[in-house]
């Protein structure tokens, strides 16, 4: 027998409030009770007073176990009670593995058909009316549907799931189904899980679940090997040079031998044997030149053309950048001092050319492939280089206003807000002469004396800088800060230049990004697909500081630090490193077919009739003859007042 309206203890709670009512109202029934009699004559008053006592014991105890017993057969009703059959639904989560490991293959097919098939037979296992919720499991819980008494929209959002790019969270699964249950007012049925169970392995060794956990495992023993890290470099020294490291795991259970393979186009870069022991990984180093930007494709291949259970991490793709190459011309008639400063860099290709051969037309045209322009001394002709202008010891008439020229000048001052001046400590520069300059509201100074600033930067309409001093001369030759300067100054005006650029091929999900020591923390950016800025934690520790990010699907991801650009290419699936060992205790496989939902038989309009008579029963002998009496004793006392009485002698 079960109840369909209330629980037992429900039941039991309201029963006992009742009864004690009940009880209640009869130990507080007064002894002086008012009566109805035909004359008061012969009555003589009580020479002491009555006294009004409360009964300490009930004075009609079958009237009140009457009552008690029709109250309770009324509750009793109400509270809805089945003897027989199997009414009452449960709810029950149903797990569906949709994670990146889910698209293997075997001999049977993948792996998530053969899980979708175990979800169906679970679902005809379960009685019709017990409500089922279906959740995807990847690295995010995703129900699919509310815990839904229609098992065909539950089976068709069963056929629907995909494999996604990410590795099984099943302890964020089991935690998001025990919760849901526990949402829920009625009965809690079981969790099952349909899938592989491949986690990683430090949640495969804490992993607890529940004790009304049901596991469908679908055997995935198939041999796999693939990338596991894949990163790029551009070399520093020779712009069209690239450094690659790979690293290789195997899944399987036999060693492997793989040929790595880097193709652009139908040209192969490079090309690597390895032997990769099982359950292990084995890493290569790579160097090879790709002039141009293009696409990468890096595939590993069995070496004995042995088929692969899981072909997704065979092959990665990157598309690398192409090396920004700045345009400098410099105009000076002494070009040889100034060589080293701008011949030294590899990024940029420098012309030196006479102040003479200087062509005002080419140099206003805003398209020029010209970068930067230097003027060494030298005031062009109008109308001014529309590009990026680095003025040396400008004479009077340049843009920049000359308030004096001071002889043997010491540099004081580095202004550290400046990007000019990153880097830059020397102080005490003595300088034979050095030309100190006005500021307007648009300049900013990079280096002062004591009459001024003698280096200012302009960043509008185009950048430039004025240098009031000749930077190759006898006090500044043999300087350090000479190069640096310079160098600061092509990085502010042509940055991609200057840009560092790493690729790495990540696996779908959670990033984890060890951070350089000095790594200026409010100044990074993570930026995903159409720039888009995405969110990002920094963990202190005293190894170092790590930054972890969540990319949740394939894409591309930017990790900006200053000049260095990080791309994160997340193309490659991530898939756990273990399959889960279930305890013993773990109920497995599909549950016995469960028996014809039957109604069973209601006593309710048998308790409500027999709770009713009983009511009824009590008024009658109870109530009822008590106002019989009384109604008597009434009739009695009008015949009685016509009678003639004889006054006794």
């Amino acid at each position: 027998m079960n109840f369909l309206n209330l629980g037992l203890g429900e039941f039991l709670a309201m029963a006992g409030v009742i009864s004690a009512g009940l009880v209640a109202l009869y130990l507080f029934d007064r002894t002086r009770r008012r009566r109805v009699v035909a004359t008061l004559r012969f009555w003589t008053p009580s020479e002491t007073s009555s006294q009004w006592k409360r009964s300490r014991k009930v004075q009609q105890p079958w009237s009140l176990l009457l009552q008690i017993v029709s109250m309770l057969l009324l509750l009793l009703a109400i509270a809805g009670p089945r003897f027989g059959g199997n009414f009452s639904p449960r709810n029950h989560v149903l797990i569906l593995d949709t994670s990146a490991w889910m698209g293997a293959r075997t001999r049977q097919g993948i792996l998530l058909d053969q899980a979708k098939s175990a979800a169906l037979s679970y679902l005809d296992r379960l009685p019709s009316s017990d409500p089922v919720m279906l959740v995807r499991a990847d690295a995010l819980t995703t129900p699919i549907t509310a815990f839904e008494p229609r098992h065909q929209i539950v089976a068709e959002a069963i056929r629907q799931s995909h494999a996604s790019a990410s590795a099984l969270n099943l302890q964020q699964a089991l935690d998001f189904a025990s919760h849901a249950q526990h949402l829920q007012s009625s009965r809690a049925g079981e969790i099952a899980f349909a899938g592989a169970a491949r986690i990683s392995k430090d949640e495969a060794e804490s992993l607890a679940p529940p004790t009304n956990f049901r596991l469908l495992q679908i055997a995935a023993n198939g041999e796999n090997v693939g990338w596991k890290k894949l990163g790029l470099r551009r070399s520093i020294t020779a712009p069209d040079t690239w450094e690659a490291f790979a690293a290789i795991k195997n899944d399987g259970s036999r060693p492997r031998d793989v040929s790595v393979e880097l193709i652009s186009g139908k040209t192969t870069l490079a090309t690597k044997t390895l032997t990769v022991a099982p359950g292990a990984d084995s890493s290569a180093t790579f160097m090879f030149k790709l002039p141009a930007a293009g696409l990468l494709q890096a595939r590993v291949r069995s070496a004995d053309n042995r088929e692969d259970a899981f072909p997704q991490d065979d092959r990665v793709a990157l598309d690398l950048p192409a090396q920004t190459t700045a345009h400098v011309i410099v105009y000076s008639n002494d070009p040889e001092s100034l060589r080293p400063l701008f011949a030294g860099h590899p990024q940029f290709e420098t012309s030196f050319r006479p102040t003479a051969s200087y062509d005002p037309a080419a140099q206003a045209d805003p398209a020029a492939q010209t970068s930067i322009v230097v003027l060494d001394r030298f005031i062009p002709s109008k109308p001014f280089p529309q590009q990026n202008v680095l003025w040396i010891d400008p004479p009077p008439g340049s843009p920049f206003a000359i308030h004096s020229t001071q002889a043997n000048a010491k540099l004081d001052r580095w202004h550290a807000d400046s990007p000019l001046a990153a880097g830059l400590n020397t102080k005490d520069l003595q300088l034979a002469s050095a030309k100190v300059f006005e500021l307007t509201k648009d300049d900013q100074a990079v280096a002062e004396t004591s009459s001024g600033p003698i280096v200012i930067a302009r960043a509008a309409p185009t950048k430039m800088v004025a240098l009031g001093f000749q930077p190759t001369g006898a006090s500044m030759k043999y300087q350090l800060a000479t190069p640096l300067l310079i160098a600061n100054i092509l990085r502010w005006m042509a940055p991609d230049t200057f840009r560092t650029w790493d690729m790495q091929a990540a696996t779908v999900g959670a990033i984890s990004v060890p951070l350089a020591k000095g790594t200026d923390t409010a100044k990074l950016r993570v930026t995903g697909d159409r720039n888009r800025a995405l969110p990002f934690t920094i963990q202190n520790s005293a190894e170092g500081d790590t930054l972890h990010f969540f990319a949740g699907a394939p894409g591309t991801v930017h990790l900006l630090d200053g000049d260095r650009d990080t791309i994160y290419s997340v193309t490659l699936p991530d898939i756990g490193e273990a399959a889960w060992k279930a305890p013993a205790t773990v109920a497995r496989g599909l549950p016995r077919l469960s028996a014809p939902i039957t109604s069973g038989t209601n006593l309710w309009p048998w308790l409500a009739v027999l709770g009713g008579l009983g009511l009824l029963l009590e008024w009658i002998l109870f109530g009822r003859g008590t106002q019989i009496s009384a109604a008597s004793l009434t009739t009695a006392a009008r015949w009685a007042d016509k009678i003639p009485w004889r006054k006794a002698s």
